[in-house]
């Protein structure tokens, strides 16, 4: 007998069940469960407030355990649904928010998601079920706009404006698709969100032949429809409310936002083979030449065995490095830290790796020796086993502080039907690939082996919603031209909509195996430096050309100093955003439509973003060094000329001096320190804060010791609120709040306020100064303040 008979006998049975009980739903603990006379069951839970997740089950089948997946952090959540019966519908309204209503039809159990009286969200017909396919279809609404689902295949993005089209987010099923980012969950412009609770192959029509509606394959499996709905009701209330849900991006040491450079290259066909010395001699030529260096990618040469990419094991080689104990002491005191790499085709020839690993299957893949099923938890255990024995072990003083998990996303040709080690077919389990990969080196490994005292950083061609808690993940080997760049600019927003804030590319392009060449001096400069200055992980990185700044031309020289200056004089800023991004979700880099989302430009002005709250950057993408940007409501000022912009303004912008737009929005307070050659020479006790006047504006500073987890676990950071008043020309630093290892006590101050005109005089605290040095150039005033303790309140009042 088929599903589809069982299906229809099964419904039958309901039919008279639920008409001889008639009561057709029920309440146990927080949850409601209705069902219909077809025998369709649904439970709806709440989450807050401001959640409500929605299950569906065919007859005779049960609910999928809450712990089914571990994209959702945790099921303990308060909130209590309200139900009222009514003739047709059910009316189920949220006791903490009254104005997010639930209507749904007794026949069809369709939802209508209603918001102060209105429907954001109807289903135009009941959940779908066959033997492969679930489904949700909803009313669709021409005018509504979506963003967020992750990004497709090399974090290439058209527009983060998804309306209009299908999309799906899945592990590929060819070898050339890398690094998917696979988040099923979309940010609508109505004010809520939907996150599908599901790793089965997923879609998503977002008005696409004038349908909504979104759905999983199951390939005959065994699978649920389940998914979350969030309301907002702005954009960045619903992002806050998935990431409350999937659980807050893991913060990086704080080196990881500084330059990180790779030996991609130098490989043993070069006539420059990277090792020890190589390392140590190019290091201090870099630094030399007054280029900061944080963070060292290794790129297979580290390991022994030849250091080739697959013909290498997991282990430090002895001939190229013959003390790692001295080496890593000659990081430390260099203020640098280290990534080591794994690629998927060397578990075979690692120490304690065994056939038992790999997937059933293996035939119809490359690299079929080294194969590994992560629900293995034999295999998971030996991932971050191999890994600690060999160099992360506090005890053996070796380098390692990052690891770079590689081509887990080549296994596409493995058969879906496969059931894996945890009894669960191929077909669910491909999606949460890199969730277990990330749970293994994280959760099950670093965590409880390292803890508190250093923070992980795991960085994969590929990942997998919930897993920002672990780890994150980069693009994998995208094409050195303008058009990638574009690609990527959106990929690295719609990546942060969707809970990775902390996402990597190759700056400036991998390689371009036609031509085999990598990015050239314009992409080197536009891209590789001056955009990579304004990502989130800045790592040039490639095949061909290098991209150490001293190895490229004069002028690319000049502006990887300008952009490398700038992004270490604005780490108090861009740090504390570090920070936001893990405690709240809202990322670095903030796509227009988080801010300004109600204006229509926003949505389609995506080559643009914010950096922070106060940062418009728009990085030059074409060759003729032209970009087309918005400038929205609230006054800006151009960074570099100090022009000020007080209306919604369009404008074509000449890059001038590779003097890229930069956009600095009235009200900002942004604290900066002198330019650095790594996060250990910042002189964290010397502050210059500027301030664009123009409106009211207030900045709180995080610090924190930059590496250990301590800033979560026992709370040690620092806090520091700065607030202008712009009526009042009031400046104010309040006492620092909170403290950590390390931290100065006292700290010399700058003010340097923009756009005020005609100031006489200034009070510090009351007492009008006659020692202060202040300048007025283009409406600018400095103020050398001097040194004060960091748990003193300073006012400064300009008139």
């Amino acid at each position: 007998m088929g599903r589809s008979a069982s299906i229809s006998i099964i419904l039958g049975i309901l039919f008279i069940f639920t008409s001889c009980e008639n009561k057709s739903f029920n309440k146990i603990d927080k949850s409601i469960f209705i069902s219909n006379e077809a025998g369709i069951k649904l439970r709806l839970t709440p989450y807050g407030d401001k959640m409500i997740r929605a299950q569906y089950a065919i007859p005779m089948d049960d609910f999928f355990d809450d712990d089914h997946y571990e994209m959702v952090t945790s099921h303990n959540w308060s909130g209590e649904l309200i139900l009222e019966e009514g003739k047709d519908t059910y009316e189920v309204s949220m006791a903490g928010e009254p104005s997010l209503t639930l209507y749904i039809n007794k026949k069809t159990l369709a939802l209508d998601y209603q918001f102060d009286g209105k429907s954001i969200l109807k289903e135009n017909s009941s959940f779908t079920a066959t033997e492969k396919d679930l489904k949700i279809s909803f009313v669709n609404d021409s005018s509504e706009h979506f963003t967020g689902l992750g990004h497709s295949y090399f974090g290439r993005a058209e527009s983060i404006d998804l309306k209009g089209k299908s999309h799906a987010r899945n592990y590929g099923s060819h070898e050339q698709e890398q690094a998917p980012l696979i988040v099923p969950f979309y940010l609508s412009s109505k004010g809520y969100g939907i996150f599908l609770n599901s790793t089965f192959e997923n879609y998503f029509n977002f008005g696409e032949d004038k349908k909504h509606e979104f759905g999983i394959n199951t390939y005959g499996f065994k699978g649920q429809m389940d998914y979350f709905f969030i309301l907002g009701p702005s954009i960045k209330e619903v992002l806050q409310q998935y990431v409350s849900l999937t659980g807050k991006p893991r913060l990086p040491q704080k080196s990881i936002f500084g330059l990180q450079l790779s030996d991609k290259g130098h490989d043993h066909n070069s006539s420059t083979p990277s090792d020890e010395q190589w390392w140590k001699n190019t290091i201090k030529k870099h630094k030399t030449a007054g280029f900061p260096l944080d963070h060292v990618v290794n790129d297979n040469r580290w390991r022994a065995g030849g250091g080739k990419r697959c013909e290498s094991y997991i282990e430090w080689d002895k001939g190229r490095y013959p003390n790692p104990q001295s080496y890593k002491k000659w990081l430390d005191d260099q203020g640098l830290t280290m990534t080591i790499d794994f690629n998927r085709c060397i578990g075979q020839y690692s120490e304690g790796w065994k056939p038992s690993f790999n997937i059933p299957v293996t035939d119809s893949i490359n690299f079929k020796e080294s194969a590994p099923d992560l629900t293995n938890a034999d295999f998971r255990k030996w991932f971050w086993d191999v890994f600690y024995q060999k160099s992360l072990d506090p005890k053996l003083k070796y380098p390692g502080d990052g690891l770079w998990i590689d081509e887990f996303d080549e296994m596409g040709h493995a058969p879906k039907d496969m059931v894996l080690a945890n009894g669960r077919s191929s077909a669910e389990m491909r999606n949460y690939w890199f969730f277990l990969i990330a749970k293994a080196l994280v959760q099950e490994g670093w965590d409880r082996q390292i803890g508190e005292d250093k923070r992980p950083y795991v960085w994969v061609r590929g990942m997998t919603a919930g897993a920002q808690r672990y780890a994150t993940l980069w693009s994998g080997d995208i094409l050195p031209n303008h058009t990638d760049m574009k690609l990527q600019i959106r990929g690295m927003q719609l990546a942060g909509l969707s809970g990775f804030p902390f996402w990597g590319h190759d700056a400036g392009g991998f390689y371009d195996w036609d031509k085999k060449t990598g990015p050239d001096e314009q992409l080197y400069q536009q891209w590789a430096m001056a955009m990579g200055a304004f990502s989130p992980i800045w790592k040039p990185h490639g095949m061909g050309s290098s991209r150490w700044p001293l190895d490229r031309s004069d002028q690319s020289q000049q502006v990887a100093k300008k952009y490398s200056d700038l992004r270490y004089s604005l780490m108090p800023y861009t740090y504390t955003y570090a920070y936001q991004a893990h405690e709240t979700g809202i990322p670095l880099v903030r796509a227009m439509i988080l801010d300004y989302g109600t204006n229509e430009k926003a949505w389609t002005y995506d080559l643009q973003y914010l950096w922070g709250e106060h940062m418009l950057i728009a990085p030059s993408s074409t060759k003729d060094n032209i970009v087309d940007l918005w400038l929205p409501e609230g006054g800006w000022y151009d960074f570099w000329s100090e022009q000020f912009y007080a209306k919604e303004t369009k404008l074509s912008y000449n890059t001038l001096h590779n003097e890229y737009p930069i956009y600095i929005k009235a009200g900002a307070i942004i604290p900066m320190t002198p330019p650095a050659i790594s996060m250990t020479d910042i002189k964290e006790n010397e502050l210059t804060i500027h301030v664009y006047t123009g409106a009211d504006g207030e900045f709180t500073l995080y610090e924190d010791d930059g590496t250990s987890e301590k800033y979560r676990t026992k709370n040690e950071n620092r806090k520091t609120m700065f607030t202008y008043d712009n009526t009042l020309k009031k400046f104010a630093i309040q006492p620092s709040k909170g403290g950590f290892e390390g931290a100065n006590s006292s700290r010399i101050y700058t003010l340097v306020i923009h756009g005020l005109a005609n100031t006489e005089s200034v009070k510090i605290n009351g007492s009008i100064s006659n020692n202060i040095n202040f300048q007025k150039i283009k409406n600018i005033v400095s103020i050398n303040l001097g040194e004060f303790s960091v748990n003193e309140k300073i006012e400064v009042v300009l008139f």
